[in-house]
């Protein structure tokens, strides 16, 4: 009898999801939003969803608004954080500069020639 009620005392534990402490996103610079996606991803990892975004916001403030930067952000347990901002990709220099929004759907093997 005294098992089955450690078995029922058990289940009330609840564990904590850990989350992997380096996030990896492209975020529009200068449009740094708390809703989603950028808001829920800081919030899993328990950072201040406003202050990041402020921060994110002012360093970005002299780059073209909206330019896609890839961002990478180290947490660390006490909450505080690492930010890294890396230049745009090249692939979104290439089709800013051929007119297009997207690559190609099909493959070379694919398309008829």
């Amino acid at each position: 009898m005294s098992g089955m009620k450690k078995a029922k005392g058990y289940r009330k534990i609840i564990r904590k999801l850990i989350h992997n402490p380096l996030m990896k996103t492209n975020i529009p610079a200068g449009l740094a939003a708390p809703g989603p996606p950028l808001g829920p991803m800081l919030g899993q990892r328990g950072l201040n969803i406003a202050v990041f975004c402020k921060e994110f916001n002012e360093k970005t403030k002299d780059v073209k608004e909206g330019l896609p930067l890839p961002t990478r952000v180290t947490i660390n347990p006490d909450r505080t954080y690492d930010m890294v901002i890396n230049r745009p990709t090249q692939s979104y220099f290439i089709k800013s500069a051929a007119g297009i929004n997207r690559g190609s759907m099909e493959g070379s093997e694919s398309r008829d020639e």
